[in-house]
């Protein structure tokens, strides 16, 4: 699985018709990039987050861009990791996230092709993660214990392992998001 070309990509969220997603994935000199925008509801007030993950030639986060407007209220953050998988944000080291290597941004699938392909898994095989979470409209960074298990060509396990949520995540044939199991579907090919 490899990303040659830069592929545009649109995910409805199908659980409570609460948000759609438009996102590009570039191939990069030194990696790739996803880059997108999500305009959703919450609590009654319209939300737009745009983003910016950049990653190395092995899928693994190096930088992340977070602009979210919630209504009229804008916030923001940035974020880098090391090869080591040391996080820092304009403040400084944030610990909690030593060794983290996935970002993970719970209002879009599109994260979810980090690990899938970071990992390479075999079919069968099964891995446990740690990843920096974050939340929205929060912000608040969390880390988080995950497991990806690959079921089938294009089919993987995802599993939260703090609070045990389950899903099946299809990708495409170069292993980018395409259906996250009753919350998100792609609606572009």
């Amino acid at each position: 699985m490899s990303l040659l070309n830069p592929h545009a990509l649109c995910w409805r969220r199908i659980l409570d018709n609460n948000s759609l997603e438009y996102a590009v994935a570039t191939p990069l000199a030194t990696g790739i990039e996803l880059a997108g925008t999500i305009v959703a509801i919450h609590d009654e007030a319209p939300l737009e987050v745009r983003y910016r993950i950049e990653c190395d030639a092995d899928w693994r986060t190096r930088t992340v861009s977070i602009e979210q407007r919630l209504g009229l209220q804008q916030s923001s953050l940035s974020l880098a990791v090391d090869t080591g998988g040391t996080w820092s944000d304009q403040r400084g080291l944030i610990r909690t996230l030593v060794g983290c290597l996935d970002v993970d941004l719970e209002l879009t699938p599109v994260t979810n092709s980090l690990p899938v392909h970071r990992l390479n898994l075999a079919i069968g095989q099964a891995e446990e993660i740690a990843v920096a979470w974050i939340r929205f409209p929060s912000l608040e960074i969390v880390r988080a214990s995950q497991s990806y298990e690959r079921l089938a060509d294009r089919k993987y396990r995802y599993r939260s392992l703090g609070s045990g949520f389950t899903a099946e995540i299809d990708v495409d044939e170069i292993g980018l998001t395409v259906r996250y199991e009753g919350i998100w579907e792609r609606v572009t090919p």
